[in-house]
């Protein structure tokens, strides 16, 4: 998919920079502070959002493969909650970046907050042009981050900080089968709240992986596992609706949660967690 998709202009920026510190609170209240999609082992798993995301979290830094020692990048690290986990559990040093300084901020509080604020640090960068030298990271992280990008111009950049034999870890939801204008009328408002520019299939990021020199060691499609995620976050938005009213106004709350009910309720929209490898030449 193009970096120019056809969802731009569902909201404006402005409408997005309004709603993004209010969405961000209703998120973390709907979705758990770690403010991504959950892992259930199936429709009758009773495990709240909160331990689904935990699940992912944990499963996702596992394949990092990070020890003491480890220098690691978070991309588009958000409110740095996974990055100052893998700090925690791994002893590794961890760098994320994000261009949300207010989320950066949240995320260099809670590593104080824990005592790691010397294990976690958190910067402003751009990820497609990361201000780090080639070769320094031993393991970089995309959780839920690619959609924000071309993933030809951020593997290629990844790659470039990556060392020789270092990994690269991606979680990342995508559309399953083919983009039709029905579905692009479905999640495209909820693509468009997110400011996301790519929605890209499987052999999208291989081939773009591929390119920039990094090979694929595992793939895993997540998609069963995480669909619970969309239906039980909307019902949680659905709670606090006034919330949104009272602060957004009914038609503007009435627009986002349509927006996240079309997205919910896409059977198309799917999620891969794969893990790469930089070739050594």
């Amino acid at each position: 998919m193009s970096a120019e998709p056809s969802w731009t202009g569902a909201f404006s920026h402005q409408e997005i920079e309004r709603t993004y510190a209010m969405l961000t609170v209703l998120e973390e209240d709907a979705a758990g502070p770690d403010r991504h999609f959950g892992l259930w082992t199936g429709a009758d798993d009773p495990a709240t959002v909160e331990e689904a995301t935990e699940r992912l979290t944990a499963l996702v830094l596992s394949q990092l493969d990070a020890a003491p020692g480890s220098r690691v990048l978070d991309v588009g690290c958000g409110n740095g909650r996974p990055a100052v986990r893998l700090a925690e559990t791994s002893g590794a040093s961890v760098v994320g970046i994000d261009i949300d300084d207010r989320a950066l901020a949240a995320a260099s509080a809670y590593a104080r907050q824990l005592g790691l604020g010397h294990a976690v640090r958190f910067q402003h960068a751009d990820a497609l042009r990361p201000p780090f030298e080639d070769g320094s990271f031993d393991a970089a992280l995309a959780f839920e981050s690619t959609p924000h990008f071309d993933v030809a111009e951020l593997y290629g950049a990844l790659s470039r900080v990556l060392r020789p034999g270092g990994r690269l870890v991606v979680e990342t939801p995508y559309v399953r089968g083919r983009i039709t204008p029905d579905l692009l009328d479905r999640i495209g408002p909820y693509l468009s709240l997110l400011n996301a520019v790519s929605l890209d299939p499987p052999h999208t990021h291989l081939a773009a992986a591929r390119e920039a020199g990094l090979h694929i060691t595992e793939l895993r499609d997540l998609t069963e596992n995480v669909r619970g995620s969309f239906g039980r976050l909307l019902a949680r938005l659905e709670k606090v609706r006034a919330r949104l009213a009272d602060t957004l106004g009914d038609e503007q709350a009435g627009r986002l949660l349509a927006a996240f009910a079309g997205w919910a309720e896409a059977p198309e929209v799917g999620a891969i967690l794969m893990t790469f490898t930089r070739t050594e030449h």
